[in-house]
């Protein structure tokens, strides 16, 4: 049996008379990298915003943790929030912080018990995983798109959570970092045993990152599977259009490098 740690199933969600999330299943299995491929206004970010407790379904089963987010009361949704990170488009960094400080604030705040010797030691162990040790002292004003980037997911590391969701980790890249920043979310994978949902309309960021892609377009899953058996298998009406018209093989314009400070 399947050992999943988010379950989705026949999920509903309108605005007025606009329909968004039109009948959506999907599942999140343990130490899995899920990708949400699609264009904008196809219902992702709906979507993760349900799954992160922000806003609630319309109708439909969302389990996450084993817990029910049609019935889950508060002090449950703030534990279960201690268990998910959330890497932010903008990386949300705090501009009047240092990136050390940025990287220790949820342990201040969100993690009781925490001397400050053991805060300095998480916060340098999250810089060493994302390779900017260096820019400790630095604000976030100093740093590359890339870098924010990278730090975002050191602060989102930094509380150990067993689910990552990724909004749009590519969104403003050039294609070299865009190349990094996937090596570095398939490393937190393979290093911290994360499971993550990654929404992008990026199909190089999909191909890269996910063990499995869910094709969302128009409010509903088109297709499921990995990379090559959507895309690579004959592919046809919207999910052809979306491939022909968004596709880039960065490998073709930037050459494999070993991650490194950018």
């Amino acid at each position: 049996m399947k050992n999943n740690v988010i379950e989705v199933k026949d999920l509903y969600k309108s605005f007025g008379s606009l329909d968004v999330l039109k009948g959506v299943s999907l599942n999140l299995e343990k130490s899995e990298n899920l990708v949400v491929l699609g264009k904008s206004g196809s219902g992702k970010s709906v979507l993760i915003k349900i799954l992160s407790g922000l806003i609630k379904a319309d109708s439909g089963k969302v389990r996450v943790l084993g817990y029910d987010l049609n019935n889950i009361n508060r002090i449950e949704m703030q534990v279960l929030r201690q268990r998910i990170g959330f890497c932010f488009q903008s990386s949300a960094l705090y501009d009047g912080m240092t990136i050390a400080e940025n990287i220790a604030f949820p342990l201040k705040y969100a993690v009781k018990g925490m001397s400050d010797k053991e805060i300095m030691t998480k916060t340098h162990e999250m810089l060493e995983a994302v390779g900017l040790e260096n820019k400790k002292n630095q604000m976030p004003a100093e740093l590359s798109g890339g870098q924010k980037k990278r730090i975002g997911i050191a602060r989102t590391l930094v509380t150990n959570p067993e689910i990552i969701l990724y909004d749009e980790p590519t969104a403003g890249l050039d294609p070299i970092t865009c190349v990094e920043i996937n090596e570095l979310i398939s490393e937190v994978q393979d290093r911290f045993k994360t499971s993550a949902i990654i929404i992008t309309h990026d199909l190089t960021c999909a191909k890269e990152t996910g063990d499995r892609i869910a094709v969302l377009l128009n409010g509903v899953f088109k297709q499921t599977g990995s990379f090559d058996e959507i895309f690579n298998s004959n592919p046809s009406g919207e999910i052809k259009m979306f491939r022909d018209y968004n596709f880039i093989e960065k490998t073709q314009i930037a050459p494999k490098i070993e991650l490194q400070n950018f």
